[in-house]
């Protein structure tokens, strides 16, 4: 791989099926197309407005490491044109536009109805399907969990019910349900979405008691695996709105990019690869909607609107097109004062380095879409 021409043409470059992946999510065909439930936006939104309430605190770590020339300046050498006074107006500019993003955001979500506190799937929130006993499921990361009043790791009943002790002989194979207990190692329902069980079978014939026995969870401690004296025990427990796994990984490279002993060009690199995922997602969600423009009119959009008239318009304009070019023409810009040639292969090095965990976490940062 050659690393001439620009920096940001070539970081570019070095992923695209990773950058395909990370931009081109279902999440955002279902935005353009209006078919977006609410409840997975406002999942979304949530995360989104704290990632830009840590993207505060990262801009002012980058403008705090900005040396600026104290000389005058000077129309000759154009002094203040220079990468770093430009990066400071760009920084500036990203802390104007930050605040007014996130007044956008409350404004927004209160006109249409948005959760901007809505507890993502992944941490425990609101359901993609119920059960026939009417406790919740919820998909994360392909993992299906059931609801307070059932075992979890088995999605049809309790796992003290159906089918008696005394109707299970033999190969444990007959009854599925049996198989949906939880992987004591981890604590939590390990079953992949789509599967049959939630963990290997521990034999292949016996009585449920041994079932039961091994899913500590299911009973209470010194209850012998009986089943008459067992009583469930408490399911899951209490769940908060806080920043989920992806969203803080993001916040803790913000930290990371912004701290003292780290080139501010390498911060560069992560605001600017943020924004410009950011920008291409959401030109892709207004392809969807670009070509069915028209087509729905008195059809109302699944989110109540919010994505078509506010958000997509919003984040794929041309004025948000040319603050994200700003920034790329800043690191370039940057990238050429790196003097010496193994200097500018090691920073283009860890430029690389940046680009590719902000493209694996902008992948994973949009929810997972629930199953036709």
């Amino acid at each position: 791989m050659t690393t001439q021409g620009p920096l940001t043409t070539w970081l570019l470059q070095s992923t695209p099926q990773s950058l395909k992946r990370a931009t081109t999510h279902p999440f955002l065909a279902a935005a353009g197309q209006g078919t977006l439930p609410k409840s997975i936006l406002s999942q979304w939104l949530s995360q989104d407005r704290l990632y830009a309430q840590s993207y505060i605190r990262f801009i002012g770590q980058l403008l705090a490491k900005i040396r600026l020339d104290s000389r005058a300046a000077n129309p000759q050498t154009h002094l203040a044109f220079s990468p770093e006074h430009q990066a400071v107006d760009v920084l500036i500019d990203a802390l104007v536009n930050i605040r007014t993003e996130l007044r956008f955001f409350e404004s927004t979500a209160a006109e249409y109805g948005l959760d901007l506190a809505a507890i993502s799937a992944d941490e425990g929130g609101s359901a993609l399907a119920s059960n026939d006993h009417g406790s919740i499921i919820t998909t994360s990361a392909r993992i299906s969990t059931t609801g307070s009043t059932s075992c979890p790791g088995y999605t049809g009943s309790t796992c003290h019910q159906d089918p008696p002790v005394s109707d299970l002989q033999g190969d444990l194979n007959s009854d599925k349900s049996v198989l949906h207990r939880l992987c004591n190692a981890q604590g939590e329902c390990q079953m992949q979405a789509g599967s049959e069980i939630c963990s290997p079978p521990l034999e292949t014939a016996g009585l449920r008691k041994k079932i039961v026995t091994d899913c500590e969870p299911c009973i209470q401690p010194g209850s012998g695996g009986n089943l008459a004296s067992a009583e469930p025990l408490e399911r899951g427990g209490p769940v908060y709105f806080s920043a989920t796994r992806i969203t803080r990984a993001y916040i803790d490279l913000f930290m990371s990019a912004g701290s003292a002993g780290v080139p501010v060009i390498e911060g560069l690199a992560v605001l600017w690869a943020t924004e410009v995922c950011y920008l291409r997602s959401w030109k892709y969600a207004a392809a969807f909607l670009k070509a069915r423009a028209g087509d729905d009119k008195g059809k109302e959009d699944a989110d109540g609107g919010a994505l078509k008239e506010k958000f997509i318009p919003n984040w794929s304009s041309e004025e948000f097109e040319g603050f994200v070019n700003r920034i790329g023409e800043v690191l370039d810009l940057m990238s050429t004062e790196i003097k010496g040639v193994e200097e500018g292969e090691l920073m283009r090095g860890r430029c690389l380095e940046c680009w590719r965990q902000v493209v694996w976490l902008e992948e994973r940062f949009w929810p997972i879409m629930p199953v036709e």
